[in-house]
């Protein structure tokens, strides 16, 4: 190899002093390595270009480089990133280093997932906390009176859980061309008209039992007697000892609604529709309603649940009226258009609960349980009978009443407080 001056070893290397200022290079100061640059070494060592089949030479310089690059995002594996090097025995190298081509990388997922979930986490907890409020004000609403009777001897604990539900003949709230369209003048106080029983079993279907007002029952201190008079004469108290005794169930929860609460509740949900065999027309109950289906209005539902003297079946066809009224009813008011929507909610919920009435004891879990149990029979999960009666024109010294089968009410009564499936007919 030629011997040029630019490839002496031996001279001097200039040095830059650390105060910055550049001086002249110390002719006495020589290259620490003696002798000339070891070129051989040079190539054996370092020089090898990838491919050329030195096994030394391992691509870690390369490595570490991408290794960092990578670590930046500035490394894209395409193919205008790619290495086209030659390799040995010509062509283009598969990529650095001879090395297969790197997978294109997976970017990191940006944030705007986790922005829309941050979102819809933060709009769920406060639509739960507006609805905690709605519910709060609801429950705030209702009415409430004492209907536990005050004994020594009630039934004790049974299968499951019973709630009576109570209609009375109350006309307060009502005006009085509302009071004329009901039929039977401005009658002070109240009376039972509606009386059912609702059970609701720890496990299984909940059952809708139908109480005649006029059954003949015994009442505690007042002998024997149709059914509504324990409540106009001792009201709710007396009114659930009775069904209790009647029964052998303990009633856990009340609910009563009056002939005003009940108009303002149908109307407040735009009327129910009822589908009618035939015209139904009733005097006293003041209705006039035509065959087929149709949205009534409180005033006519309310005759229409109330008419008994142009039914044939007389009492009996009006429970089973009460009871499909009610359950068409609750389906309309329990929608998801109502109660999933805070402010729907809120405004049919308030003004149901100040036309109905609970037990002081009833809670509202008690109150909620009550609601699903209705919401079940109304859409055909539960099932919903009358007390099995063997006459139903029986003539006692206080008129006419409705005479209960008492082998089919006792096995009716037994199944309930124990839970099991209830063979009556509907």
């Amino acid at each position: 190899m030629p011997n040029h001056p630019e490839d002496d070893w031996t001279r001097p290397i200039p040095r830059t002093p650390r105060d910055g200022r550049r001086s002249d290079p110390d002719p006495t100061e020589r290259i620490p390595r003696g002798g000339r640059f070891d070129e051989d070494r040079h190539d054996q060592g370092y020089a090898q270009a990838p491919g050329s089949g030195d096994e030394r030479y391992d691509g870690r310089h390369e490595e570490r480089y991408d290794e960092r690059y990578d670590q930046h995002d500035g490394y894209r594996d395409d193919d205008a990133h790619r290495d086209t090097r030659p390799v040995a025995g010509g062509g283009a190298g598969p990529g650095r280093g001879g090395r297969p081509p790197r997978p294109p990388r997976r970017r990191r997922p940006r944030y705007g997932v986790r922005r829309v979930i941050a979102l819809l986490a933060l709009l769920l907890a406060a639509y739960l906390v507006v609805m905690v409020v709605v519910v709060a004000q609801v429950w705030g609403s209702i009415n409430r009176l004492d209907a536990t009777p005050e004994v020594a001897d009630r039934p004790g604990a049974a299968a499951g859980s019973n709630y009576l539900l109570v209609g009375t003949d109350s006309r307060e709230n009502l005006t009085e061309d509302q009071q004329s369209s009901v039929g039977g003048g401005a009658i002070e106080g109240s009376r039972a008209d509606t009386v059912m029983l609702l059970n609701v079993p720890t496990f299984g279907d909940p059952t809708l039992v139908s109480l005649p007002r006029d059954s003949y029952v015994e009442i505690r201190d007042g002998g024997w007697n149709k059914l509504n008079a324990a409540h106009s004469t001792g009201g709710p108290q007396l009114l659930v000892d009775t069904v209790e005794r009647a029964t052998g169930l303990p009633i856990d929860g009340y609910l009563e609604i009056g002939f005003g609460g009940f108009v303002d509740v149908v109307d407040e949900v735009d009327g129910v529709q009822m589908c009618l065999d035939e015209p139904m027309q009733d005097d006293r109950a003041h209705i006039d309603l035509p065959a087929g289906c149709q949205d009534l209005t409180g005033e006519e539902a309310l005759g229409y649940v109330r008419m008994r003297y142009s039914d044939p079946l007389g009492d009996m066809g009006r429970v089973e009226r009460q009871r499909e009224f009610l359950a068409a009813l609750t389906a309309k008011m329990a929608t998801p258009g109502t109660v999933l929507v805070p402010w729907q909610l809120h405004q049919v919920g308030t003004a149901t609960g100040g036309a109905i009435a609970l037990g002081e004891d009833t809670s509202l879990v008690e109150a909620g349980q009550l609601a699903l149990a209705m919401r079940s029979v109304a859409s055909g999960g539960g099932n919903s009978v009358t007390v099995p009666v063997a006459d139903t024109n029986y003539q006692t010294n206080v008129g006419s009443a409705v005479l209960w089968d008492e082998q089919g009410a006792t096995q009716l009564f037994t199944a309930l407080r124990q839970g099991q499936a209830i063979t009556v007919e509907p």
